[in-house]
């Protein structure tokens, strides 16, 4: 069981204590019914435990109901999150009887046989991955005797979702070998499935909310664009329906709407514990660390640095792990995009790897070379170690950006150059990153950095855009290719990046410096501005330009490189 799963199952115990407590000016359910779609809504939206809530709600009253006792067991197996209680399922179907036979002679409708037959599965024998793989084949046949059921309909799009690795090696011991959903044919299925579900019911928030999770990537977020827009007025009290919004917002750099979709997600959260008298430990700190991410691409930096305060009392008065790592990536984040290097500079002790990491590069910026060299070494290590699941791709690259800030820091820019290209190349062979760039510290944008402080900016630029491409408008990347452009003379190019990243920095701190670099650039520069591309919105613009010439660029790189090599290892074997 995951650290995230015994927090949200805990979740689930605090919220059962309510069980027969209507919440606050909420008038209680008046039947089986009724509570089951509640249930059922609260499913769509993954809010597992008011769903948990409502189906235990709806088994008191009619302790033999078929879809309160599945209702209940479905809370327990969270398949986007990979998270499930495999006994706490069993049990909930037990409920309804002994053996699968006597359980299904319970269910009298095509339904209610159904999805009965497909929880059997999936709680059945066998590891997550060939139970998810069954659940989704008998979802298949529960779509079939009942197509026109809109819920059914987008629970089997859910569960094919479930059968197709979302993360950067997979998720969990066996399941490296998934299929990425990206491009697939079954993303392409899912999409036909729940756009069938919204022509007849546009407003359904199950369909609304796995569209999102199908195109949660740079090449199909904008065709979900309106679902985003809609689901968040279809769930307004659902913090996760808030929340999910940003990811297709983030895929496109649209930092304001993404940011309002985190706020609203983390005001929720904070009412929904408010109003259930929990702790302040169970509020909704992923949407508070994806909005300070938010704030800082748009330059709100004292902002973002409050949200610090907003888990950091709650990590120290409960020692809770799952909130330090939550923390631990908070501070990191700020230190890499803020290059707040003092911050973490002489810091020993860190939550998770990405805080090893920032305190690593701190170091190196900072001229601390044992404290830097300690956290590579650390990171070296914590890359082979099974227990960081889906993060080991993104530590070995962050290793190596660390490995050439130190030979860069020591004046050996050749070397550090050919580490981090390394490092670069492994990054671009991953897939996108679902939501914040991991590595926290995208390995061609610090290339593209390292070129231009080496006087090659002409080389920087491909990896600028390469950076771009996998984390579309991120502000540090559009900085560094404007830099890139201005230090090559394209002064129009230039212009059109700087007026970029104002866009993004509209409302930023007044002392922000690199916004005032920008508006002296463009105060300087006496060239028109480039007009943007016709009919592309302008936060797409980098995400999009020129990526030919971004591909040959960066073969020609590789190219000059490897000849290099060639050329010294020819000096060695005593070749002219």
């Amino acid at each position: 069981m995951s650290k995230d799963l015994s927090r949200r199952l805990n979740r689930m115990a605090l919220a059962s204590l309510l069980l027969l407590v209507p919440a606050e000016g909420q008038a209680a359910p008046a039947d089986t019914q009724s509570l089951i779609a509640r249930g059922i809504d609260a499913l769509h939206v993954f809010e597992y435990e008011e769903a948990n809530e409502a189906f235990r709600q709806a088994r008191t009253i009619d302790p033999g109901s078929v879809m309160a006792c599945w209702g209940e067991a479905m809370t327990y197996h969270q398949t986007l999150w990979r998270n499930e209680d495999l006994q706490a399922g069993r049990q909930a179907l037990a409920r309804l009887g002994t053996s699968p036979a006597a359980r299904a002679a319970k269910a009298s409708t095509p339904k209610e046989k159904g999805l009965l037959a497909a929880a059997e599965a999936l709680f059945g024998e066998g590891d997550a991955s060939t139970r998810r793989a069954r659940y989704a084949e008998a979802m298949a046949r529960a779509h079939a005797r009942v197509p026109d059921d809109v819920d059914v309909a987008a629970f089997y799009a859910l569960a094919l979702l479930g059968t197709m690795s979302r993360g950067l090696i997979g998720a969990g011991d066996h399941e490296g070998h998934m299929p990425s959903l990206a491009g697939s044919a079954t993303q392409a299925d899912v999409s036909r499935i729940l756009h069938e579900v919204l022509k007849a019911h546009p407003d359904h928030p199950g369909a609304l909310h796995y569209l999102l999770h199908n195109d949660d990537d740079p090449a199909h977020a904008r065709d979900a664009l309106d679902a985003a827009r809609a689901l968040a007025k279809v769930a307004p009290q659902a913090s996760h329906a808030q929340h999910m919004p940003a990811h297709i917002f983030l895929q496109l750099g649209l930092w304001r709407d993404a940011a309002a979709s985190d706020a609203v997600a983390f005001r929720t959260s904070d009412e929904w514990v408010a109003r259930k008298h929990l702790p302040q430990a169970l509020r909704n700190y992923h949407a508070l660390a994806w909005l300070e991410y938010e704030l800082l691409q748009q330059g709100h930096d004292r902002e973002a640095r409050a949200t610090l305060a907003q888990i950091e009392p709650v990590v120290k008065a409960t020692r809770d792990t799952t909130l330090l790592s939550d923390l631990s990536s908070m501070r990191a984040r700020y230190v890499v995009d803020t290059s707040s290097w003092q911050m973490l500079a002489n810091e020993s002790n860190f939550g998770n790897v990405n805080e090893l990491f920032a305190i690593g590069m701190s170091a190196a910026r900072t001229g601390n070379a044992a404290l830097a060299a300690r956290a590579q070494q650390a990171l070296a290590a914590k890359q082979h170690d099974p227990r960081e699941g889906d993060l080991r791709p993104a530590i070995a690259i962050m290793e190596r950006e660390l490995a050439g800030m130190i030979a860069f820091a020591a004046g050996r820019r050749n070397e550090a150059l050919t580490i981090v290209t390394d490092a670069a190349i492994a990054e671009t062979r991953l897939p996108a990153p679902l939501g914040l760039p991991s590595p926290i510290k995208p390995a061609p944008e610090l290339l593209g950095e390292l070129l231009i402080e080496s006087g090659r900016p002409a080389d920087a630029a491909a990896w600028f855009t390469q950076a771009l491409a996998r984390s579309a408008n991120r502000s540090l990347s559009v900085l560094g290719l404007a830099r890139a452009a201005a230090a090559t003379n394209d002064v129009a190019r230039a212009q059109q990046l700087y007026r970029q990243l104002l866009e993004n920095f509209t409302g930023a701190d007044a002392d922000l410096a690199i916004a005032n670099e920008a508006r002296a650039a463009l105060a300087k520069a006496t060239a028109p501005a480039a007009a943007p591309l016709s009919g592309v919105p302008t936060p797409r613009i980098v995400a999009i330009a020129a990526p030919i010439a971004a591909v040959v660029a960066i073969a020609a790189f590789i190219a000059r490189r490897r000849r290099d090599r060639a050329r010294q290892n020819g000096r060695k074997a005593g070749r002219p």
